[in-house]
């Protein structure tokens, strides 16, 4: 039994890892050059430009592992640390086939007291951590047939939750300023405890709903890992590492593992927790009270609805930015009188949702993508005139990360991160359309969310260094900054000035509450929330804000002249159960570290290969995905460079007695992409192009060779609630067959090429997380395939594939039109269709051929429902279709009893085929997998037949084995 479970876990498993070796998040501008810094523990790889900050990094990591050395074991593993400043976003993520660590380290704007890279580094590398802890017993000793795949594919055996909560709950407990030590990072969960009784039930929480809102796997596994650690000790986690690593094969080894040691499996673990947490939240509720508040915005009806960023907009007109589970965020404009609002605009990639508005205007911050290079994006400034509906962009390739507009609506305010880490405040005039000032930080704090004062005269920013988080205000009129709030630990959200008042938004009484503190310095606060105030502004005496609830924000308000006050020092963090742990004590290095490292020159054409898995058979890449089974002996070579520009396979097969050479290539370190194949070793295949032919075969028949090559260059446009790909390639490709066609029958052909020309252009809505379909896409590809040297074998071929994608009737349906159409020049030799028939017709080939189709999808329910541990099913949806060719010169075949394609009937003159029919398909998971499948059948009634033809369907949506912040 061990053995074959064994087996099963290995092909099971492969397919994922290996889809890793692909797993990129993009390049960066081939221009770049790269300095290096090697540690002892890190190889840390970033541009030139990004200076002193890549040596402040890398003993940001030496410091972090040092923390951490009370939760794992030590290991002196170097992984490579790549940087992508040039990115707007801040985030890394931890991959294991190839092993490395990626950094995006811009600060982000809604973030948590705690300086940036000692976020990065304790989190990211604590996912290193896990991924070595794995690297023992059973699973290192897979890896000497496997490589770093394998350790790999065993983190498919621990939840994601785990992972993701371990991480959280290492920068929290380590630095005492994490994500779980915030009150913004429970509420969610906090609330959905409270006023439903008590949390969704396990798969529903892991796996995700469409039908309802769930926190992500970094909230409730952090609570979870937090709760196990507490009660069961510190080396529970550690145990299941062990057990994973060495008993892969038990197929759930964490339960078995938590079974012997807490008594519990992930399930109960869960229930225990949150079982736990609800009458910590309770009592808190019940000891501290809280004030329900009147909201502005219009009657839910139990639909999930979260509002950001209200500002005002007119008389009795409130703007704000709303999220739901249908919609994807929008600005809405809200009637406060009768409540009522509408949709004003969609924007584009915005977050946070951070919102400013006066005299009509609106302006916000949009990410754009760079065309060419993943690794390399913008933020800019939009603004919006909402009496005539007219957006503007203000900025091109900048790198502001957010904005206010001030009172008089003249001047934008924005906080500027420059690709080497330079903080400003910039000034921006609307009607010059120009930067008129850029003021560095003090410090060189990073920024986040700045506001103009009541009366323009200064702008307030919460400030973050390695101290925490404070509040600091600009005048522009003489060029000084003031500092309100001194950094500390306290978590600070938004701010408002009024009166020489500041309005802010702070945790300071354990949830997120609206503080005011005087021109005299005293501290009140203004709210008491059940869940959480924030996103504060004032316009006259009233206090706009949104609060927090199981449905999301609601946008409330308060009268500056009847606000009671509260305790501001009121605090029960019973349920920050991170803070309720005691770490053991750290051997080691004490305090921050300061070594002195010598940066040198990385050079790209010495790293071009890094061969990190491979297999003791063979098996095509894209094939296994589809079949695990689909292996052949011989062996697999996998590689990908450190900067993810050059991705490698080579492979040898042997098969029927035939020694079979495979490789591939793919270069993405220039502005085109060039990717190139050859396979050597195969049967040679000989085409007679008619029957009865008598010349014998040529001897000898030399072995295959195919040889293809492709030039591309993929762009990518972002233009507000759309995005756009276009990507232009040409291809050749060479095959060495025979051919024997010419007159008299006393010649054969020996190798054609192909030359293939490409256009694709897709454009895509912004879609929703129900959506099956994006709202709105148009989708064009083009492609036209000639064989110069052989014209008089094969014609020409030309291909068209359009699609057009609407909403539907109702919310979150879709419709989708397509036309398709080839057109084969025959000479010789005809070829198999690269369009579509209609769905159930099979074995059918025409040299010219038109295809329509209609689709309508539709979800039918969102059950949420799941079988113990084997399956949980998400959605079910169904696609009623039609379908409708016309072609001509129809090849009709037919299988043989070996199960080969013989030509039945050959018919010149045009035929029509058409069907009609359903998709029945259902969304869900088995095993706990992170990774949804699609699957159900598909009836489609051919013309003139009474029974439908039926099909299988299936689709697995993996994308690449790694973890992230």
């Amino acid at each position: 039994m061990g053995y074959r479970s064994l087996w099963f876990c290995i092909f099971f498993l492969v397919p994922f890892s290996v889809s890793a070796q692909y797993y990129e998040t993009g390049q960066d501008p081939a221009n770049l050059k790269w300095l290096q810094i090697k540690t002892d523990r890190f190889r840390i790889i970033y541009p030139e430009k990004y200076g002193i900050n890549g040596i402040e990094f890398a003993r940001s990591l030496e410091q972090a592992y040092n923390d951490l050395s009370v939760l794992y074991p030590v290991s002196r593993a170097r992984i490579p640390v790549i940087i992508h400043n040039y990115t707007t976003q801040s985030n890394g993520y931890v991959a294991w086939a190839p092993s490395r660590m990626e950094i995006y380290p811009t600060p982000e704007q809604n973030t948590i007291p705690l300086d940036p890279n000692r976020s990065l580094a304790l989190h990211e590398l604590t996912h290193v951590l896990q991924m070595q802890s794995l690297n023992k017993g059973f699973s290192r000793f897979m890896s000497v047939f496997f490589g770093q795949q394998f350790p790999g594919a065993m983190a498919a055996l621990l939840p994601l939750w785990y992972l993701e909560g371990d991480a959280v709950f290492a920068e929290s407990a380590l630095s005492g300023a994490g994500r779980a030590n915030s009150a913004s990072f429970q509420k969610q969960l906090k609330a959905i405890s409270v006023e439903k009784g008590k949390v969704y039930k396990y798969d529903k929480l892991v796996n995700g709903s469409f039908r309802d809102y769930i926190p992500d796997h970094y909230q409730s596994g952090s609570q979870a890992v937090a709760m196990s650690r507490l009660k069961y000790g510190q080396d529970v986690w550690n145990k299941a590492l062990n057990t994973t690593a060495n008993l892969p094969f038990l197929f759930d080894p964490v339960n078995i593992s938590l079974l012997k040691n807490t008594d519990k499996t992930k399930k109960r673990l869960f229930k225990e927790t949150f079982d736990t947490l609800n009458t910590l939240w309770n009592e808190e509720i019940r000891n501290n009270g809280s004030h329900p508040y009147k909201y502005l915005n219009p009657e839910k009806k139990k639909k999930f609805l979260s509002y950001y960023s209200p500002v005002p907009a007119g008389d009795n007109k409130i703007a704000a930015i709303r999220t739901s589970l249908s919609d994807p965020p929008v600005i809405v404009l809200i009637d406060t009188v009768n409540r009522s609002e509408k949709k004003i605009h969609v924007p584009g990639i915005i977050y946070p949702y951070y919102l400013s508005g006066a005299r009509s205007l609106l302006v916000w911050v949009e990410a754009q993508t760079d065309p060419r290079w993943e690794n390399r994006n913008y933020s800019v400034l939009k603004m919006m005139d909402v009496k005539s509906g007219i957006v503007r962009q203000l900025t091109w390739k900048t790198r502001l990360m957010s904005a206010s507009l001030s009172p008089d609506g003249k001047t934008i305010a924005a906080v500027e991160n420059t690709s080497d880490n330079r903080n400003n405040l910039i000034l921006f005039d609307i009607k010059s359309n120009k930067i008129t000032r850029s003021v560095p930080a003090p410090g060189n704090a990073s920024l986040q969310r700045p506001q103009w004062s009541a009366d323009g005269s200064e702008i307030t920013v919460i400030s973050l260094t390695d101290k925490g988080e404070g509040i600091i205000s600009f005048r522009p009129e003489n060029q000084a900054w003031k500092v309100f709030l001194e950094e500390s630990r306290d978590d600070y959200q938004s701010s408002f000035l009024r009166n020489d008042s500041l309005f802010f938004v702070s945790s300071e009484s354990g949830v997120e509450n609206i503080f005011a503190l005087s021109p005299e310095k005293k501290l009140s606060r203004l709210t008491n929330s059940r869940f959480g105030a924030t996103d504060v502004t004032v316009s006259g005496n009233r206090v706009l804000f949104c609060d927090y609830s199981s449905s999301g924000n609601d946008i409330c308000s308060l009268n500056l002249k009847s606000i009671p006050g509260y305790d501001p020092g009121n605090r029960d963090r019973r349920a920050y159960l991170v803070e309720n742990i005691t770490l053991p004590e750290k051997g080691g290095v004490a305090g921050p570290v300061q070594k002195i490292y010598q940066p040198v020159r990385y050079w790209k054409w010495q790293h071009l290969f890094r061969f990190h898995s491979w297999m003791p058979f063979y098996a095509d890449i894209e094939e296994l995905q589809s079949d695990p089974a689909s292996v052949r002996p011989g062996f697999t070579l996998l590689s990908q460079n450190n900067l993810s520009t050059l991705t490698t396979t080579l492979g040898y097969e042997y098969t029927n007695k035939k020694h079979i050479f495979h490789s591939k290539i793919k270069w993405q370190g220039l502005y085109p992409v060039i990717e190139s194949s050859l396979d050597y070793g195969d049967y040679n295949y000989v085409f007679r192009t008619r029957s009865g032919a008598k010349l014998e075969d040529p001897k000898p028949i030399k072995p295959e060779l195919v040889f293809s090559n492709t030039l591309s260059v993929p762009l990518t446009f972002t233009n507000g609630r759309f995005y756009q790909f276009f990507q232009p390639s040409v291809s050749a490709n060479y095959r060495n067959q025979y051919i024997l066609y010419i007159k008299g029958d006393t010649i054969y052909d020996y190798g054609q090429t192909e030359l293939v020309a490409r256009l694709y252009f897709a454009n895509f809505h912004k879609a929703a997380l129900r959506d099956i379909y994006p709202r709105f896409a148009h989708v064009f590809d083009f492609n036209y395939s000639f064989y110069p040297f052989d014209k008089d074998i094969y014609g020409s071929f030309l291909t068209l594939r359009t699609a057009l994608y609407f909403p539907g009737f109702f919310r979150n349906n879709g419709i989708r039109f397509r036309y398709e159409a080839d057109k084969q020049y025959v000479e010789q030799i005809s070829m198999w269709n690269r369009i579509n028939y209609p769905r159930g017709y099979k074995n059918l080939a025409s040299e010219n051929l038109h295809f329509l189709s209609a689709d309508y999808v539709t979800p039918l329910a969102y059950p949420d429902f799941n079988l113990m541990s084997l399956f949980y099913l998400t959605r079910i949806r169904a696609d009623l279709f039609y379908d409708y060719a016309s072609g001509t010169g129809n090849y009709h075949f037919e299988p043989n009893n070996a199960g080969s394609l013989v030509l039945k009937k050959y018919n010149e003159s045009r035929e029509t085929f058409s069907s009609f029919g359903i998709e029945l398909l259902a969304d869900f998971y088995v095993l706990r997998f992170p990774y949804m499948i699609s699957s159900g059948i598909q009836a489609a009634w051919m013309h003139g037949n009474t029974s439908p033809s039926i099909e299988w369907l299936f689709k697995m949506d993996i994308n690449g084995m790694n973890i992230g912040r």
